[in-house]
């Protein structure tokens, strides 16, 4: 039953995450990233460097919010392995799977205008396996989400 518990949290927070990101998120970005496409179009050099700066800064900040997603179910997961009657493999693999799936859901909803369009959404999946393995790295970039938990990390 704690299994149960744990996934079927998981899972109606990654539909949270899934349909808010798309329905809120997805619209700001594509009414920044259309005068930078614009930018682009015009052909002159200073202008699209800046529009492709712009639009890799964007990636980054995709990333970090997107990373929260991997790194709140690295510590869910850190935080039920150590009740009792629990087994750490069944949870990490469910936890990836959820956390992969609920990007890539992400993912394949928004639209695609190039390699950084999609950067931030592979950066996100490969934090899941970044934080797992060392959950120190996790502090380093989000200090205040285990405190946010109660994560005793």
């Amino acid at each position: 039953m704690t299994y149960l518990k744990y996934a079927g949290f998981m899972i109606f927070w990654g539909w949270i995450l899934a349909t808010g990101y798309v329905r809120y998120v997805f619209p700001i970005i594509a009414s920044v990233n259309k005068p930078l496409e614009d930018l682009e179009a015009t052909g002159n050099r200073y202008p699209g460097l800046m529009a492709l700066l712009v639009r890799f800064l964007l990636a980054l900040a995709q990333t970090w919010v997107l990373g929260i997603w991997s790194a709140w179910c690295v510590l869910r997961t850190m935080a039920c392995i150590k009740l009792p009657g629990t087994n750490g493999w069944l949870y990490y693999i469910s936890a990836f799977f959820i956390c992969e799936g609920i990007l890539g859901i992400v993912a394949k909803r928004e639209p695609y205008n190039g390699v950084i369009s999609v950067l931030h959404s592979a950066l996100a999946m490969g934090l899941f396996v970044m934080f797992a393995l060392n959950p120190a790295f996790l502090l380093t970039i989000y200090p205040w989400l285990p405190g946010m938990m109660r994560s005793p990390l």
